[in-house]
């Protein structure tokens, strides 16, 4: 038992509170590390060899979607668009070959097998020349003829070039990848949550983001993915969540802690305040009220962990009064 004075209570700042049955949500508390939203990473590269003319963009810089990044010379896509045009000439003679005909077969000059004959030609020619400009499509060219073997590297997504791989003058193969795109306006965050939390956790629960260089800024996420596999090592299992960064506050690498609120174990129970628990000889400890000026140390065995309050699960009984402030003074005491 630890016996102290009116005077010694009121500078130590000791204040008291009785120990009740309350609702309370648990929550989890794990640290993390942000990284990019892989569903918003966009690798970008030529569907075709070339060769690189200009690059027009650096590391760093915002694009759009559709915005060139880079401009390449190909013999092959030059080919391809000659094709077109040619194509179209002899589709272009076929039409007009199919009208001669028929105006001369309406005449009785021409028959109609030499009509039928045209007009096939014609239909040929139509579906040649849908099928080059597919070929044009696919290879990423431009169908209007005007320039002839160039081919814009244009950004698939809205977001910022996190590499750029390619130089001017430098040949590329359509295995190369030529820039990196990243949407750094929501990440993620993978967290190790232990297997004795993981019941209490769903998919869309709250989860406050806290970076360890600035814990006062508070961004709220909510869990997007929680897994089925177990690490045998660690007995962890990933928890992803996924964090909205349009203000750009959050940076990718930057370590953060995360509050996950367990929405489902939302319950009633015997419960302290979380200042009231001190770690005395590694054991959670709460020092009880017997007297009016003086209080015995009593070890508690915690269960869930809300924000404010820790659930009691055994060593208090509800009506009990415990130390609530100044418990560091009080265990000071402890070992004089």
């Amino acid at each position: 038992m630890i016996r102290f004075s009116p005077a010694w209570a009121e500078t130590s700042g000791l204040k008291s509170g009785v120990v009740a049955t309350e609702e309370i949500q648990p929550v989890v508390d794990v640290t993390g590390t942000l990284e990019l939203n892989e569903l918003r990473i966009a690798a970008v590269g030529s569907r075709i060899s070339g060769r690189v003319r200009q690059v027009h963009v650096v590391e760093g810089t915002r694009v759009e979607v559709g915005d060139a990044l880079a401009t390449l010379d190909s013999a092959e896509l030059g080919e391809a668009q000659a094709e077109i045009m040619a194509i179209r000439a002899r589709a272009r003679a076929a039409d007009m070959d199919e009208v001669r005909k028929r105006t001369l077969m309406s005449q009785g000059i021409a028959s109609m097998r030499a009509a039928e004959v045209a007009s096939s030609e014609s239909t040929v020619a139509d579906a040649e020349l849908m099928a080059a400009r597919q070929r044009v499509k696919a290879l990423g060219g431009e169908l209007d003829g005007k320039n002839l073997g160039l081919m814009s590297l244009t950004s698939p997504i809205a977001g910022e070039v996190i590499n750029v791989h390619v130089f001017r003058g430098q040949a590329v193969a359509p295995s190369f990848t030529a820039f990196t795109i990243g949407d750094y306006d929501q990440l993620w965050v993978r967290l190790a949550v232990f297997e004795r939390e993981l019941t209490n956790l769903r998919v869309e629960d709250k989860v406050e983001i806290r970076p360890l260089a600035a814990p006062d800024t508070v961004i709220t996420g909510e869990v997007a993915y929680i897994s089925r596999m177990l690490d045998p090592a660690t007995r962890s299992a990933e928890v992803r969540v996924v964090v909205p960064n349009e203000e750009g506050k959050l940076r990718v690498g930057q370590a953060v802690t995360a509050r996950i609120q367990a929405s489902t174990a939302r319950r009633k129970a015997l419960s302290v305040p979380r200042s009231a628990v001190i770690q005395v000889d590694g054991k959670p400890t709460v020092f009880v009220l017997v007297e009016d000026n003086a209080v015995v140390p009593r070890v508690v065995e915690i269960g869930a962990r809300a924000p404010a309050v820790f659930e009691v699960k055994s060593g208090l009984q509800e009506g009990e009064r415990v130390v609530t402030e100044g418990v560091f003074a009080l265990k000071s005491e402890l070992f004089r």
